[in-house]
């Protein structure tokens, strides 16, 4: 795709705009999992439109392969090469959500779209922005700032953020906000030794380990704590954490409750040390020899893949977690795959979710 330019003002992206970028050098658009989605483009110094591009406009070009629709990335940093050449950083519209205050507010809501509506209700300046999610069915939780807040620190970002309280992965189309329970998917796709797979970082990290917890209230001078909560474990000594369950209970809660909650935070996968793999491989779905299994070897964007390196005994499953997508070629250029372990709010909401059935 050749990149388009359009005035800052630009929303529906229907018509034409100030002009295609036909001169355009390179343009990378680079997303991670529920992290940054940025462009850059470099553009020649006497290109027909290098007047035209300035602080503010926006560039509207594919995100990654097989994109529905063209996104937009608002400039935010113009620079110079070596040779004169123009280096254009441009955001996602997404990040225009940094802007858009909230004002302090509480709240008790038991899905993200709930969770959105109550934020946007206290909103200060215009929001653009819809959401949509598929996540339903959870059980009740406090939501809120005690301070003005932007909207995206309340979306992820934050602690008791949207994310940190249901989980789940985003997904940006332009003025639409998607919080999915899960945004990719597992068809099978194997990154093996001898296939496919060129590179391979493996680290066990045991910073995030817990098998010991205890949980308190503080309210108002009043004090409860729980018990010492332990889980089964190999390790010389238990790997304790403090939780502070001041802002979930709205009441004084009872010694039980806070044992259940402490616990809560050392079931599934706490005691697992975060296993980092870290792989570089060929897609075999843009090479001239696959081509006619497309379907079968294609990875995007939070897509889970199965990793196989006999000589270490490896056979895990990874997500991608990280594209940089050559929007002038329409290939990717660089796709990293990468172990995620569930967060602590994953783990609690879907217990809570069983805990309601």
């Amino acid at each position: 795709m050749i990149p388009r330019l359009y005035e800052k003002s630009e929303t529906a992206f229907t018509s034409f705009g100030i002009g295609p970028l036909l001169d355009t050098i390179t343009c990378y658009v680079t997303e991670e999992r529920n992290g940054e989605f940025v462009l850059e483009l470099t553009y020649p110094k006497d290109g027909h439109l290098v007047d035209d591009i300035v602080i503010d406009r926006i560039i509207l070009a594919d995100p990654y392969d097989n994109a529905t629709e063209a996104e937009p990335f608002r400039i935010f940093e113009i620079t110079f090469d070596l040779v004169g050449n123009i280096v254009v950083s441009a955001q996602h519209i997404s990040y225009q959500l940094n802007n858009i205050l909230i004002a302090r507010f509480s709240d008790t809501v038991s899905t993200p779209s709930a969770a959105y509506t109550s934020a946007n209700s206290h909103v200060y300046n215009t929001n653009p922005f819809s959401f949509y999610s598929d996540i339903t069915g959870g059980v009740s939780r406090a939501f809120g700032s005690e301070t003005v807040i932007p909207l995206r620190s309340l979306i992820g970002g934050v602690e008791g953020s949207m994310l940190d309280n249901f989980g789940g992965e985003l997904k940006w189309n332009r003025y639409t906000i998607n919080l999915l329970s899960s945004r990719g998917a597992d068809n099978g796709v194997k990154i093996a030794y001898t296939k496919n797979l060129t590179g391979l970082n493996y680290d066990i990290d045991m910073s995030n380990v817990m098998t010991a917890a205890v949980a308190y209230w503080l309210n108002e001078g009043t004090y409860k704590s729980s018990d010492l909560q332990t889980i089964a474990n190999t390790y010389s000594f238990d790997r304790a954490v403090v939780l502070d369950a001041s802002g979930d209970f709205e009441n004084e809660p009872l010694r039980a409750d806070l044992n259940a909650y402490a616990l809560s935070y050392l079931t599934n996968d706490a005691a697992t040390p975060t296993l980092s793999l870290d792989v570089a491989f060929v897609p075999l779905w843009q090479t001239e020899e696959y081509k006619d299994f497309y379907g079968l070897e294609h990875v995007a964007l939070c897509d889970t893949v199965t990793v196989l390196y006999p000589p270490l005994n490896i056979n895990v499953q990874a997500k991608v977690v990280k594209t940089v997508y050559d929007v002038l070629a329409e290939r990717y250029s660089e796709i990293t795959i990468s172990t995620v372990k569930k967060s602590l709010a994953d783990t609690i909401y879907e217990l809570m979710k069983q805990e309601a059935k």
